[in-house]
């Protein structure tokens, strides 16, 4: 059970201001506050205490008015009893005490005969009337009065309630014969002096406000230089070229210094950190503990991860979620060194081909700190690698199958001028029947053979400027005929404006066709196409038409684009291997991906303008 003073010193610490900013908000707050509390302070009490002096000073004045206007009235009527004497004495000077009462608002005077014993008048009448006649209690302070013939103040619980009331001697021939009295209700005087307080307090908490205000302005104005010293100060181990902006004051000293520091460290790196900065290579480097401590711009660029991103993490984070063992790692754990191993590298976009090696880092003395990897980007290299391969292959079967089909379509000729010389002059219907299947199908294998030859010595392409959008809208016109568009919903998103390429629209059409007629066909039931066009570029431009059909499995992707491979039982295999060669002799690219029963997309990216230039 904790102690109630480790508790106290619990809840210090946890309300206790801890950042620049908050100490110098309590700081300001308390040193604005406690001035303008005391000064409130003194300032209310003085108020209040004036105020009281002020209503003194007039119920005194009231007190002489009523003494200067009673004369000698006291004298008169000797003669009559008591009662009879009182109430002519009010008679004649209750409309002295009702006018000068009535000049004074909230105030109640008389005078009190001390031969009668009773209050002969208290203004105004119209109020006090009843208490004429009264004679005060034996502790009243006004038989103080009358026996020090002394004046007299007094708080408290009078005749006429709780008031302050302030009363003379009734002096005549240095007799003391009565005393006059005026008072006021303490509730009128506590009216006014909270009237008062509040006005004060009303300035106190105005001029506070507005302090707290000014200080929380300026020192968000100063947080916010702290804050950007301190990001500049977090990014400067990481980019020594950074620098904080120029501001006022000592802020812009220590910015100043900052900066001048930056540029230090800059012309202090050696020279080894300068090559391995400007190195095409990628280099990552990781302390004892499998920490990243290094990265170059090269290992940014090549993996797609930025410096804060990994610089203090473990880099087996990085690989958490896939199947790779990196080689760095392997080389920390278990000192085993690695040169030019090519691995896939599963980067932050996208899995890259990359060449390996790497080394154990060791300090002074001989003890392994850490490791480090050089590695180069294969992955473009490869692609044009396979590429290279794809079109000498291509080149070699097509020079074959130009040979071939030359050799096949002499007899295939001659064998249909026969056959048509047979059918004009056979009667027999059985045998007219079989002419027609003969000629069908030589007319099937010449069509082969002219995809062969299309393959095998494409015709010459003319290249003008031509609109993509229109290209695929007169595409679009040729597939979607009735009973396709009953089942398949066509989903067209064309990029508007889309500036005109150079290239041959009968060969792209032909692309276009090819493409729209087997995503139709991977469709079974229902389904949908889309078909987007932009601009991916400046000089280059792109179309995906994607389906949501049968899609195509890992094996068949790699195949896909091969002359005769076809997974359509009447297919030639030949349709994709033209729209390829097609597109790269344009100079372009195109690229599928597909998942089993999910789909398949295709992406055709074209360049603005073709190589060989539009004939003038």
């Amino acid at each position: 059970m904790s102690s109630p003073i480790l508790d106290y010193k619990r809840f210090i610490q946890r309300f206790r201001p801890h950042t620049l900013r908050s100490k110098m908000m309590v700081l300001a707050i308390v040193m604005v506050s406690l001035p303008t509390l005391v000064i409130g302070y003194l300032v209310e009490t003085e108020g209040r205490d004036a105020l009281l002096q002020e209503k003194k000073i007039k119920l005194s004045a009231v007190t002489r008015l009523l003494d200067d206007a009673l004369k000698d009235s006291f004298k008169l009527y000797p003669d009559l009893p008591r009662d009879q004497r009182i109430a002519a004495l009010n008679k004649q000077l209750a409309p002295v005490t009702d006018t000068i009462t009535k000049a004074f608002s909230g105030v109640g005077a008389g005078y009190y005969n001390r031969e009668l014993d009773a209050i002969i008048t208290y203004g105004p009448q119209a109020l006090h009337g009843n208490a004429v006649g009264v004679t005060i209690k034996q502790d009243h302070p006004g038989r103080d009065v009358m026996a020090s013939g002394e004046p007299l103040v007094r708080w408290g619980s009078q005749v006429r309630g709780n008031i302050m009331n302030s009363m003379i001697p009734i002096k005549r021939d240095d007799q003391v014969i009565g005393y006059i009295w005026a008072n006021e209700l303490s509730n009128d005087i506590a009216r006014q002096a909270l009237a008062m307080d509040l006005k004060i307090i009303a300035v106190i908490c105005i001029g506070m406000l507005f302090s707290i205000w000014m200080i929380v302005a300026f020192s968000r104005r100063f947080a916010s230089d702290i804050d950007t010293i301190k990001s500049g100060l977090n990014e400067l181990p990481l980019n020594l070229k950074t620098q904080i902006p120029a501001m006022n004051g000592e802020m812009g000293e220590i910015s100043d210094s900052v900066n001048s520091l930056a540029r230090a460290l800059r012309e202090a790196k050696t020279l080894n950190e300068l090559i391995i900065e400007s190195a095409v290579d990628g280099v990552i480097s990781v302390d004892i503990e499998g920490c990243v401590t290094m990265m170059n711009p090269a290992a940014e660029g090549i993996t797609g991860y930025r410096q804060k991103e990994l610089i203090g993490r473990p880099y087996a984070e990085i690989f958490e979620n896939t199947n790779f063992f990196s080689p760095v790692l392997d080389t920390l754990i278990h000192n085993i060194e690695h040169v030019a191993l090519e691995v896939d590298y599963p980067g932050k976009n996208r899995t890259i081909q990359i060449s390996v090696s790497t080394s154990q880092l060791r300090n002074a003395q001989g003890d392994t700190v850490g490791a480090l990897v050089i590695f180069t980007d294969l992955t473009a290299k490869k692609e044009v690698q396979r590429r290279i391969e794809q079109a000498e292959r291509l080149a070699t079967l097509g020079e074959l199958m130009a040979g071939v089909a030359h050799e096949v379509r002499n007899p295939l000729t001659a064998i249909s001028g026969f056959v048509q010389i047979l059918k004009d002059s056979e009667t027999d219907p059985q045998r007219l029947e079989y002419t027609q299947i003969i000629l069908k199908e030589v007319h099937s294998i010449n069509k082969v053979i002219q995809q062969l030859l299309d393959f095998a010595r494409p015709r010459p392409s003319l290249y003008q400027k031509i609109n993509l959008n229109q290209i695929i809208n007169q595409s679009l016109i040729l597939v979607k005929t009735k009973g396709v568009e009953a089942r398949i919903d066509f989903v067209v998103q064309l990029e508007e404006p889309l500036s005109d390429i150079e290239a041959d629209g009968e060969l792209l059409k032909q692309v276009l066709l090819n493409l729209l007629i087997n995503a139709v066909q991977s469709i079974a039931a229902r389904g949908e196409i889309i078909i987007t066009t932009r601009a991916l570029s400046p000089d280059r431009r792109e179309i995906v038409i994607s389906d949501n059909g049968c899609g195509i499995n890992d094996e068949i992707k790699t195949k896909i684009f091969d002359p005769f491979y076809t997974t359509k039982p009447s297919g030639t295999g030949l349709g994709l291997s033209i729209s390829h060669r097609i597109i790269t002799a344009h100079d372009g690219d195109i690229t599928l991906t597909s998942k089993l029963n999910q789909g398949t997309t295709f992406t055709i990216v074209l360049p603005v303008k073709h190589s060989e230039g539009i004939p003038q």
